[in-house]
């Protein structure tokens, strides 16, 4: 429990303290799913219009029909939710190995999976942070809301607005909890490690933008 506790504080001893701990991820994945739980929950009635919206725009179902359909909304956000969390741990565990191999490093895959689970925690963090003001604002839809620099822009369209909405402090912290995650499993400099993360991030996040026509 300390560790959850000392990962915002002072993450580089906290890293140090799980590096040689084979199930350290489970904590912070537990906190990172009651902490979605919560965010889900109070998204919910977002979540279930927008869901009604898009099969209405959808056609060829009646009016009973979609709202059967809309009803399954909580089932699957909160399946995903589990899923996805366990998954996006794991994965991202994976690619860290990959770029251990590269870099020549020292670390193992269960201890990236303990690098993935804490520095998940700042975006779980951010998204209920932005949900709360979500509510505390009564705003009409998910969208009105960010804590990004896209809350700068006065159009919530376009290729530029997506491109603030990757830019946030809780980003940012995830990122640097990598970066110094990954550096001390793998026992090499923080910054050629950071070199490696921040240009993967880059990448993804350029394809991600890209991905989505410009409105």
């Amino acid at each position: 429990m300390k560790n959850l506790l000392t990962i915002f504080t002072s993450p580089r001893e906290t890293f140090e303290r799980v590096r040689d701990k084979k199930v350290a991820w489970i904590l912070p994945m537990i906190l990172a799913l009651i902490l979605g739980f919560v965010t889900t929950t109070l998204q919910m009635p977002y979540l279930m219009e927008l869901s009604r919206e898009s099969l209405l725009k959808t056609g060829g179902l009646s009016p009973e029909q979609v709202e059967q359909a809309v009803g399954f909304t909580p089932i699957m956000s909160y399946g995903t939710l589990i899923l996805g969390t366990i998954l996006m741990i794991f994965f991202v565990a994976l690619l860290l190995v990959l770029l251990n191999l590269i870099m020549r490093g020292e670390g193992k895959y269960l201890q990236f999976a303990n690098v993935a689970a804490y520095a998940s925690l700042p975006a779980v963090i951010g998204g209920l942070l932005t949900t709360v003001l979500l509510l505390a604002m009564d705003a009409r839809s998910l969208t009105d809301v960010t804590i990004s620099l896209a809350a700068l822009m006065p159009e919530k369209t376009g290729t530029m607005y997506r491109a603030l909405l990757l830019i946030n402090p809780f980003t940012i912290w995830g990122l640097y909890l990598y970066i110094v995650g990954a550096g001390i499993m793998m026992k090499r400099p923080l910054k050629k490690v950071a070199v490696w993360i921040v240009a993967v991030w880059l990448i993804y996040s350029f394809i991600t933008v890209l991905s989505v026509p410009a409105v």
